[in-house]
């Protein structure tokens, strides 16, 4: 859409214009951050700037009907053929090429680069116009063997990766070319591990970094445009709409485009109908009739993540209660914090999470505290409209966040936990680095875990029995009991009292000390007076 994503799209064609700089730009973000606009953006305006060709574009789709367009191995075939019909010079070089080796197509990815497209490109090198090659969403890309069925993750990995080294050797052979190639992709860890993630050979831009005030600007002018297209429209709907729709958006275009959608798609007549059902009675979520592109799109990155038909395996039941602690956490953690409040090592659980960068940020940084889930539709798809398999129960979450806490408690709670010189200073001025961020939350929130956990519970049986017992057979053991949360509490948290009190005063949080105690006191029995 004309007027958004200005700075952008002028900083990605001030790149391909710099004959100078890095031969690749890897435009990385997120499910619905909007890189397939900007990558099809970017091919318009090259194939009308008579400064720039346009070489090829290859826009991956698992979602597509046609094969080849989600087939790993066809990307270097389609934009050497295309290139050839940009310039007859190519075409003679690359014709050249596949008589000497007619057989090019069966070899590997990285010879195909060599031969279909790094030595017909030496004709060009003289060139002083920048040759762009587009690949959009080369995560999405699988492919097919001959007997028909698919190519498996770790092989398409490996292709995807052989791709990708095979470009950026580009910058690394003795002949600069006048060739740029804009990739895009959600950051993966087989696309991140390859040298595209290294700034010394690519320009990397991750939309999720971008300022947010920036983003909000664009998604209001698509929703103003959008709801004020008609002279209907524009009696219908006002700035309060708009600014409602920005707000439920949170920065993901794919939020507002699926909103709209859903207002809209049955004409103007009935659209202030729909617009009112768009949102829950709160006004702060998409509704269940307005989220099924959404849940579509969620459904597809989950299913990948899990990859598991059985629903028993540790993998899956793993994944899942990490995904409900991150649902469930009252601040942004990072990986090394929530790694020890779910008792698991930093590592494994960075390796759990790899497959959920689209829906996740998940620092490079393991002490980053960004690690967040992206927008909240998907923990609202998750937690109530997922399938059965992959559905998380609501207590899931608090359950794993207070034993966390308990355990973090038991071994970081100690004598001076806040590292002060001298009992003549203020709490607050000892050293707050001396307090992990799995310490402080766990300080500040197990009690809000435990209410939550054991309401849910209590909420569950009443409502549906068969319901619980599922969820018991599903992780193959019974639910915490109350009393088993006030024998782990008694043993934990009370003799540790004073040092949980020097960390909430450390922490600046000493007047909610008292009423946590408070509100322990209705829910724990350990701690009833």
């Amino acid at each position: 859409m004309e007027g958004t994503r200005v700075q952008i799209l002028r900083d990605i064609d001030a790149w391909i214009k710099d004959l100078t700089g890095p031969q690749i730009f890897w435009l990385a973000g997120m499910a619905g951050t909007g890189k397939s606009a900007i990558a099809y953006t970017i091919c318009v305006q090259a194939h009308h700037d008579p400064g720039i060709i346009l070489g090829g574009s290859f826009f991956c789709s698992r979602s597509t009907g046609v094969a080849a367009q989600r087939d790993v191995r066809c990307v270097v075939p389609t934009l050497a053929q295309l290139m050839a019909r940009q310039s007859d010079m190519f075409s003679q070089a690359l014709n050249a090429e596949l008589t000497l080796d007619p057989d090019v197509l069966d070899q590997q990815v990285n010879v195909q680069v060599e031969k279909l497209l790094y030595k017909p490109l030496l004709a060009l090198k003289d060139s002083k116009i920048p040759i762009v090659f587009v690949i959009d969403a080369l995560d999405e890309c699988s492919g097919q063997l001959s007997g028909g069925e698919a190519l498996d993750d770790a092989e398409t990995h490996r292709i995807v990766s052989d791709m990708l080294e095979a470009l950026v050797a580009f910058s690394r052979s003795g002949v600069r070319l006048p060739v740029k190639f804009l990739v895009t992709s959600r950051p993966e860890t087989h696309i991140r591990n390859t040298h595209v993630s290294d700034v010394v050979f690519s320009k990397i831009l991750r939309l999720h970094t971008v300022d947010k005030q920036q983003i909000d600007a664009d998604i209001r002018l698509y929703i103003t445009d959008r709801l004020f297209a008609t002279p209907t429209l524009r009696a219908l709907f006002t700035e309060k709409d708009v600014n409602t729709l920005v707000v439920v958006s949170d920065g993901l275009f794919i939020v507002a485009a699926t909103a709209l959608k859903y207002a809209l798609g049955d004409g103007d007549d009935l659209a202030t109908t729909r617009f009112e059902s768009l949102l829950t009675s709160n006004g702060d979520r998409l509704s269940v009739g307005a989220t099924e592109r959404l849940d579509h799109m969620y459904a597809i990155i989950v299913e990948d993540a899990a990859k598991a038909g059985d629903v028993h395996t540790d993998k899956l039941k793993n994944l899942l209660r990490i995904i409900a602690a991150l649902l469930s956490a009252r601040m942004t953690l990072s990986v090394t914090a929530l790694a020890d409040l779910l008792e698991t090592p930093s590592g494994q659980l960075r390796a759990s999470m790899t497959r959920l960068h689209a829906v996740f940020h998940v620092p490079e940084d393991d002490n980053d505290t960004s690690l967040r889930p992206i927008h909240a539709s998907f923990g609202d798809y998750l937690l109530g409209r997922a399938s059965s398999h992959l559905r998380i129960p609501a207590s899931l979450g608090h359950e794993a966040l207070a034993l966390g806490s308990l355990h973090v408690m038991d071994e970081g709670l100690h004598f001076n936990v806040s590292q002060s010189r001298t009992s003549f200073e203020e709490n607050i001025a000892a050293k707050r680095a001396s307090i992990p961020l799995s310490l402080e939350y766990a300080c500040l929130h197990w009690i809000f875990h435990i209410a939550g956990f054991l309401e849910i519970v209590t909420l569950e049986a009443s409502i549906n029995r068969n319901f619980r017992s599922q969820i018991r057979s599903w992780f193959n053991r019974k639910p915490r009991q109350q009393s088993e949360f006030d024998e782990r509490i008694n043993k934990i948290f009370r003799p540790r009292l004073l040092f949980w009190l020097e960390v909430v005063s450390t922490l600046g949080q000493v007047h909610r000390a008292a009423a946590m105690l408070m509100f322990a006191a209705t829910t724990v029995r350990c701690l009833q007076m």
